[in-house]
């Protein structure tokens, strides 16, 4: 799978504490590794459609990653098929705020 990261994706991460930071390196090594039928069933990264919430700027349908016990990364879909990295969030229950 291709990935593209945003860069408010990478400064989240880049700012993150060393754990986090190293679990996201990790979740990126086993995006390349799926393809998009594979994540979508993979237990360990818990992807899942946010029912309602859209990207501003490309109208695409967000999801989320699980990153971490507590961080989120916010993702979408594009053609190809291409995972956009669009935020990390620490605390999950923001990362589903709209």
């Amino acid at each position: 799978m291709r990935i593209e990261i945003r860069p408010a994706f990478d400064e989240a991460v880049m700012a993150a504490e060393l754990p986090v930071r190293k679990a996201a390196a990790k979740m990126l090594q086993l995006l390349h590794s799926l393809t998009l039928q594979e994540l979508w069933r993979h237990p360990g990264l818990n992807f899942e459609k946010l029912h309602g919430m859209i990207e501003p700027t490309t109208g695409e349908q967000l999801y989320s990653l699980r990153v971490t016990g507590s961080a989120r990364a916010i993702t979408c879909l594009v053609k190809g098929p291409t995972i956009v990295l669009v935020t990390l969030h620490l605390q999950h229950d923001k990362a589903y705020r709209k």
